[in-house]
This record gives structure tokens, sequence and C-alpha cells, in this order.
């Protein structure tokens, strides 16, 4: 995570704070450090416009759905998505062993054939921003990577339109 937050930078306001205790209470599922790590820093948001990451509910979450919307625990395929792209590939983990121990997915949208890597969310996001691999994305990822937040975001369609209806 440190990395991957000088490379790209996280949101001046922070990330978002889930109770990760009572989310495990509630739901059974628990998440890899590395991704709790990441929503503290960066929250809800999107990389570079392209990849949307998911996170949790939180206080003042602002969209009906969000990474458990539908999802139970165990997952019946042993995946969960945890961010996509406007192509509508997926990034995924296999939700086999300890959570410090899922690999990253990757899912074209023509679901033909998933490609796997041995690495956590961070390291995924980290090489992929540096170019070190390179899945068939079915959306251009421009660089340098940038990441905006949900409340960067409000603040931009604000800005640009004078209200949030429809978003």
């Amino acid at each position: 995570m440190e990395e991957l937050s000088r490379v790209v930078q996280p949101p001046a306001d922070g990330g978002d704070t889930v109770d990760w205790d009572a989310l495990r209470a509630e739901t059974g599922w628990e998440f890899p450090a590395d991704y709790r790590d990441f929503v503290a820093a960066y929250g809800l948001g999107g990389i570079s416009d392209s990849i949307g990451i998911l996170t949790p509910p939180f206080d003042g979450y602002p969209h009906g759905d969000h990474l458990l919307h539908g999802a139970q625990w165990p997952p019946v395929d042993g995946t969960l998505t945890w961010a996509s792209n406007e192509a509508g590939d997926d990034l995924l983990w296999r939700c086999a062993g300890e959570p410090d121990e899922w690999r990253v997915v990757f899912r074209p949208r023509d679901r033909r054939r998933d490609h796997e890597y041995d690495m956590g969310m961070a390291e995924f996001l980290l090489r992929l921003v540096r170019r070190d691999i390179r899945p068939p994305l079915g959306a251009e990822l421009e660089l340098p990577a940038t990441f905006e937040s949900w409340r960067d975001e409000d603040r931009r369609l604000l800005d640009e339109d004078g209200d949030l209806e429809g978003f």
C-alpha cells in the first residue's frame, strides 16, 4: 500500500471508515488487510476514470449497491468482485484460504477465460499502473494513474452541472 500511495495519490480528505468487526459479525465476511488499508486511504472511487473500486457500505454511503450487494458467505462460485471497468471487465478475489492469501482474478467482459494473479489487490493495482502486468483490459487505463473518490466526483459533478440528480 505504501508504494501504491506514492504512485497513485490518495484523496486529500482520505478514504472511508468501515467498521470491519461489525461487518464480519453481521455478514461473515472478512477482508484482506491490503484492501482494508486501501479503503481507509482511498475509499470508494475510481482509478483513472476507468476502474471503479467497490467498498462495503459505511456511514454516508452514497449508492444503493456495494461490494457485498447480493453476496453471501461463503461465495457460491468462490469469488467476490471488488472492482470493474467501463468495458465490463471485473476484478475479483478467489476467496480460498485466509483473506490475506486470496488471489486476484481478472475476468474479461466476454467471460471466456479468467486470468489469475498470485498477489493481493494492492500489489495487483500497483503492478497494473506500472504496466508490469497487462491483463487484456477492454478499456484503456490512462497513465499516470489518478484516483477520484466519490466525494471528489460529487464535488466535480456539482461544479459542472449544479446538481447530482440522476447520479
